[in-house]
């Protein structure tokens, strides 16, 4: 009895010691957390409001939270407050005193006001500059400057259990709201063309359920520790993996256990050997092709699974899918009600209500011509008693472009109420659009009774927006599309003209294509389902887009020497000296040099802004590590195609690089057709530049000569039309004239 009890004891000791050591704190930037940027709280009163997402799979105990602020010098602290609330409740108030007006705030947030969900979180403020005297609410003294670009969170956490149910897969394991690490090891048991496409469908299955979150893979032939990993297999190599003779796995199933500690004892029942805090999910089947359907169904399905320890997939059925079917986008020629693009009916109240957003996704290649334009039309209502100079402002991306008044004292409401914005306003890509309503009372005397109840202003749902019907064409390379939508890879969302080749057949260079083909999926939607995969281009597919990936050495001659980045001993390099403004102001010598002149300067790239002279050479020596290269040219032997080249010195870079470009400053960073990526962490340093031809993807239009004329010459354009007119009608004068005097003449007779 004695010796039983010992060995509880001990099982509770280790169960006590497994949990202690998985306990961790993390330092977050409130920007990883929230799309925040640094904000001006301004009048008598004001507020900022955001997010802070918190996962199932992780309890938070306790939280601090760091930021700075710098106030006015005019405020007066017997009256001016800051307070900080999360879920409404009031944790700080800070005393703003204009003789300390810099000041930075560590907030202690108890662990239960941060559960499973995104928890909400204001900061007030209330200011004055007087207690003696009436006061200007809406005085240019009154500020406070809150600086959240910097603020972070210390985060004490501890690891829920993985629950052995296969709907953990979508709610707890892959939750988008997990912010604490997102590490996943894929487990392949050969390193084929068919098995680096299946782990690329799982990866690109895990990136869509953590939605805009970048994601850690790893592709290896072994279990790897303190991660969640994914086996990959049919039936029978997965049971030789594990070292388990039973039948569980027979058949398309998605399984889910405790990750292992030791790979021979997966067959026993004991918890002693698997850590309760990371999952090992098997995806199997009797053949290929059933392993292929269920790495779709884990790919495809974002709604939970069934409530057990593994599940059967006995059938499936992918969508028909057509061009340019991105998650969240528009096409031409449609037109949107604003609830359908996720603005219901708001209503903008008090003095400084904050503003609408509606985020708009037009596809990378669309031509954004400058005479065509984009309709509002709005059916909105205000209240009575406001001052003649409230508007209701329009911005795109950040930029204003035009303001409704609403100067009816007694209110009004408008249906149908059409605002125009010039389709070149617009971004290739994410657009926002931004509704901002300034209210402003009929009665502003500093020491009157302000009255604001009567401030309010309703946009309702109903109201639309309305796209002309422009054609697709972009001038290429250009890399910053292919981190909006994949473009040109995504012009079929399931990448089916797409191709990725390795240039080696190493684990390394099978890894970077996992994360290169997971971020497309991110940027687009969906899965890639008819992604094509080999590990050389011999035989060449000469009617795809090509994913190029492996270490620089290994890169065939034949698409080296035509990339901007060329050569391996020597090394071609081009660099450019003395850029300066690209003049675009140069006279046409004749009429027809005046129509046709422009047609290649409708889409924009860096070429097209900057000019500059370039250095061209070969250098001998060794490349080194610690960099990566991304390439973006035109296919040398396909017209119409583009290769997309990552490229290191060694493998161990190559994985690395193809991790660093998760980062979104990195992403941002990449424009032209070569970008080189540095590296070291936390800050990867990326220098991109245009150095290669440029090439042209899609058709303007049926007849781009006129439309040149019209867009870029539109007072010739009119000319000629009048022209035209004129001929026109004195055509038809002088037919006229001859039929009048026929009549004159058989009448005489």
């Amino acid at each position: 009895m004695r010796r039983f009890k010992i060995t509880i004891l001990l099982i509770l000791l280790l169960n006590m010691v497994q949990v202690a050591s998985w306990a961790a704190s993390f330092k977050i930037p409130l920007r990883k957390l929230a799309p925040i940027q640094d904000v001006r709280l301004q009048g008598t009163k004001d507020s900022y409001r955001f997010s802070v997402p918190i996962p199932k799979r992780w309890k938070v105990r306790n939280a601090t939270f760091h930021f700075k602020y710098t106030n006015s010098s005019a405020l007066i602290p017997l009256t001016s407050r800051l307070v900080f609330l999360v879920h409404n409740q009031p944790l700080a108030q800070i005393r703003l005193n204009p003789d300390v007006p810099v000041g930075e705030v560590v907030l202690k947030i108890p662990g239960d006001l941060l559960t499973a969900g995104y928890n909400p979180c204001q900061i007030l403020v209330s200011q004055h500059y007087t207690i003696e005297e009436c006061e200007d609410p809406f005085s240019p003294e009154l500020w406070t400057w809150i600086n959240l670009d910097r603020a972070y969170f210390n985060f004490d956490v501890k690891p829920e259990p993985v629950p052995r149910n296969v709907s953990a897969i979508s709610n707890f394991l892959f939750d988008p709201r997990n912010i604490f690490g997102t590490t996943v090891n894929l487990i392949i048991p050969d390193l084929t063309p068919a098995y680096v496409k299946l782990a690329s469908l799982v990866a690109s299955g895990i990136s869509l359920r953590y939605n805009y979150r970048p994601v850690d893979f790893n592709l290896s032939k072994d279990i790897q520790a303190d991660c969640d990993n994914i086996l990959i297999g049919t039936g029978e190599e997965i049971r030789k993996f594990l070292n388990d003779t039973s039948s569980v796995l027979d058949g398309p199933v998605i399984s889910i256990h405790n990750l292992p500690m030791n790979i021979h004892s997966m067959a026993t029942d004991t918890d002693l050997t698997r850590d309760p805090y990371k999952a090992l999910i098997t995806l199997s089947g009797n053949d290929q092709a059933e392993l292929e359907m269920v790495v779709k169904a884990f790919a495809s399905v974002a709604y939970p699974f069934p409530d057990s320890p593994r599940a059967k997939i006995a059938d499936l059925e992918l969508p028909t899918i057509e061009p340019r079917m991105l998650k969240n986008g528009l096409l031409p020629g449609n037109s949107y009600s604003l609830a359908s693009l996720g603005m219901e009916s708001v209503l903008f109240k008090g003095i400084s209500p904050p503003p609408a957003d509606i985020d708009l996704r037009l596809p990378s290649d669309l031509y954004l011509s400058p005479n065509k334009f984009a309709s509002v039309v709005l059916h909105m209502a205000y209240d009575a008693a406001l001052r003649s100079d409230s508007v209701l402002n329009l911005k795109l991306n950040g930029k204003f472009i035009t303001g409704i008044q609403l100067d009816n004292p007694r209110g009004d409401y408008f249906k149908g109420y059409t605002v125009n914005l010039p389709l070149s306003a617009f971004r290739p890509g994410s657009n926002r659009l931004t509704f901002e309503a300034v209210l402003t009372p009929l009665h502003t005397d500093k020491c009157t009774l302000i009255q604001t109840e009567n401030l309010r202003l309703t946009l309702f749902g109903d109201s639309m927006l309305s796209l002309p019907d422009v054609p697709y064409w972009i001038k290429m390379p250009k890399m910053s599309v292919f981190f909006e939508d994949a473009f040109p890879f995504g012009k079929w969302p399931d990448l089916r003209e797409t191709t990725i080749a390795l240039t080696e057949k190493t684990f390394s260079a099978a890894n970077a294509a996992v994360n290169l083909i997971a971020i497309c999926a991110q940027k687009i939607g969906y899965p890639p389902f008819e992604l094509a995969c080999q590990f050389n281009l011999n035989p060449p597919d000469n009617s795809k887009d090509v994913f190029m990936i492996g270490s620089l050495p290994t890169i065939p001659e034949n698409i080296v020497e035509h990339a901007p980045l060329g050569g391996i001993n020597p090394t071609q390099f081009n660099y450019q000296h003395l850029d300066r403004p690209k003049s675009t102001s140069s006279l046409p010598t004749n009429f027809w040099s005046k129509i046709t002149k422009d047609l290649s300067e409708f889409p924009r790239n860096m070429s097209d802004y900057v000019q500059a002279a370039t250095v061209k050479g070969h250098i001998y020596g060794e490349v080194a590590s610690g960099r990566a290269a991304l390439m973006q040219f035109q296919h040398p032997r396909v017209m119409g195609r583009t290769i997309m080249l990552l490229t290191a010195a060694n493998g161990k870079d190559l994985i690395t690089g193809s991790k660093t470009i998760w980062d979104p400053a990195v992403q941002a960073a990449c424009r032209g057709d070569l970008a080189f990526i540095d590296l070291q962490a936390p800050k990867y340093e990326t220098l991109s530049v245009m150095v290669g031809p440029s090439y042209y993807l899609g058709k303007p239009s049926a007849v781009p000569v006129i439309e040149n004329l019209i867009n870029a010459h539109p007072v010739i354009f009119l000319m000629a039309l009048l022209l035209v007119l004129i001929l026109f009608f004195g055509l038809i004068l002088k037919i006229l004239k001859r039929m009048r005097k026929k009549r004159t003449a058989s009448a005489n007779a």
